[in-house]
């Protein structure tokens, strides 16, 4: 499957937009994903411990490998471990490995070129990466930290927008996991703020957006997080937040439920292409308040409250507005 790229491919500095992936696995360790990596886009390995690798100036920058949980890094000490090695700190990360995953994060790699991405995932699949699928304790997931175009509140304001009508629809069509459906993994967000944004009197600044934002989401825990974006335009917000690890950076941080990666059938290329379909809808004014409308009539109807009925809306409202 090719990706299908969003209708704008520059970033606000004119320059070709690029997307990190964060993706999670088990039955491979660093030293394999490492030379993995080097073999597809050279670079230097540095071998931090035995579950934590960073490979060095490769092609597009430097890829990360690891144990993904912050109890189980190398600065781990600090949480459980209280400098000491040896028995306790093996027996945890062994035991560990049986549920939480490995995850490879990738830096930012240009729009034009996402199909390296996904040479990535087929590599790691032949060599044995296992998926979400794999078994009931994989509740492994994927991340995408897509660039933005805009800076404008009004641009990220569409995009939300764009997102919570869509969510529903594009749960459905990348068709969930029971294992991630069954787990705490994302909270929705609430009606009362889908509700809020989705007013068309609705016109804040940056400062209101990002406040009426944290008021209804002092979360991470959002399938699309705005934190990061948020805290790179905003600096100070980081230390207001000072409780929660976040990296600033100017992209939005989509959180994806699956990483299936050892299925054939799938690809990045299908994860990714959801979200140009959420920004298709978000560049197009007149279709994004079409689908607007859409969903206040919905709101009206004696069956709101029926989730299913909404994503037959919207699927046919895409087949009609969009195809």
């Amino acid at each position: 499957m090719k990706f299908e790229l969003p209708p704008i491919i520059k970033n606000p500095n004119g320059e070709i937009r690029k997307a990190g992936f964060e993706i999670e696995f088990s039955g491979l360790r660093p030293k394999e994903v490492s030379s993995i990596i080097v073999k597809l886009f050279g670079g230097t390995v540095l071998e931090l411990d035995e579950y934590e690798t960073v490979v060095k100036d490769t092609k597009f920058g430097t890829f990360k490998i690891y144990l993904d949980s912050v109890y189980l890094r190398k600065d781990s000490d600090k949480y459980i471990f209280k400098g000491e090695s040896g028995g306790l700190k093996e027996l945890v990360y062994t035991l560990s490995e049986l549920v939480v995953p490995y995850e490879v994060v990738t830096p930012p790699i240009p729009f034009d070129q996402l199909e390296e991405v996904e040479k990535l995932k087929e590599e790691l699949k032949k060599a044995g990466a296992l998926g979400t699928s794999a078994s009931f304790l994989y509740a492994f997931g994927m991340h995408i930290n897509i660039e933005t175009y805009s800076f404008e509140a009004k641009e990220i304001l569409d995009i939300l927008r764009s997102f919570v009508l869509l969510q529903d629809y594009i749960s459905e069509t990348i068709q969930v996991d029971l294992t991630r459906k069954l787990t705490w993994f994302i909270e929705p967000f609430e009606r009362d703020f889908i509700e809020y944004i989705l007013n068309k009197e609705y016109n804040p600044t940056l400062d209101q957006l990002i406040n009426d934002y944290l008021i209804y989401n002092p979360t991470r825990n959002r399938a699309l997080d705005l934190l990061p974006l948020f805290c790179y335009l905003k600096p100070s917000l980081k230390e207001e937040l000072s409780n929660q690890k976040i990296s600033p950076r100017p992209a939005f941080h989509y959180r994806l439920p699956n990483s299936k990666i050892d299925e054939e059938k799938w690809s990045i290329a299908f994860e990714f292409n959801q979200w140009s379909l959420v920004e298709k809808v978000a560049v197009n004014k007149e279709k994004l308040e079409n689908l607007i409308d859409e969903f206040w009539e919905f709101e009206e109807t004696p069956f709101w409250f029926i989730k299913e009925l909404w994503v037959e809306r919207v699927r046919e409202w895409i087949k009609e507005e969009l195809s």
